[in-house]
């Protein structure tokens, strides 16, 4: 009796994260989005499971206040485009891991601090609001990092061996 439940139990458990795995999608380590902001500019991503949180290539960034909220002005860091200066609330401060040449917060040297905002992202034809810590990221390959948050929220399995499985057209 007990083998026959623990069996059943089991297939139970089979079938279940089948389904759940079926509701997702697989897709490459790099894939291509769209910014719909930004013209439908579409540009490369990484895809990165190790990562919490998502983060864009910015330059020249400057907070201000705008009707009591805090608020901030950046250069869209995509490399050989000169793109406009763009402005967005802030949604929160992010706690990131200190790199070399972050600006760190006197408080904590081992953890930086940068503003995460909003950004509209299409992936594979649907646009998701996604929060996106803004960074320099031009000693990187790819203007932006899909953290696991984001990931979750578009329902991906990322499968590190493919490359550019989407559809970065937007449906319009």
């Amino acid at each position: 009796m007990r083998l026959s439940t623990f069996f059943s139990t089991g297939l139970f458990l089979l079938v279940i994260g089948m389904v759940n795995a079926q509701a997702k999608n697989v897709y490459g380590l790099y894939e291509k989005v769209q910014l719909p902001e930004i013209n439908h500019l579409e540009i490369k991503t990484k895809l990165d499971t190790g990562a919490l949180t998502s983060s864009f290539g910015a330059t020249d960034i400057h907070f201000f206040k705008k009707d009591d909220q805090q608020w901030v002005r950046f250069k869209p860091q995509v490399k050989d485009l000169d793109l406009p200066v763009m402005e967005k609330q802030v949604v929160r401060l992010s706690k990131i891991k200190t790199r070399s040449d972050d600006i760190r917060d006197d408080e904590d040297k081992l953890h930086s601090r940068r503003p995460v905002v909003m950004l509209d992202i299409c992936f594979d034809g649907e646009v998701y609001p996604t929060e996106v810590n803004l960074t320099d990221r031009s000693r990187f390959n790819y203007p932006l990092l899909l953290g696991s948050s984001a990931l979750i929220k578009f329902k991906v399995i990322v499968d590190p061996s493919l490359k550019f499985q989407s559809s970065a057209k937007c449906k319009i």
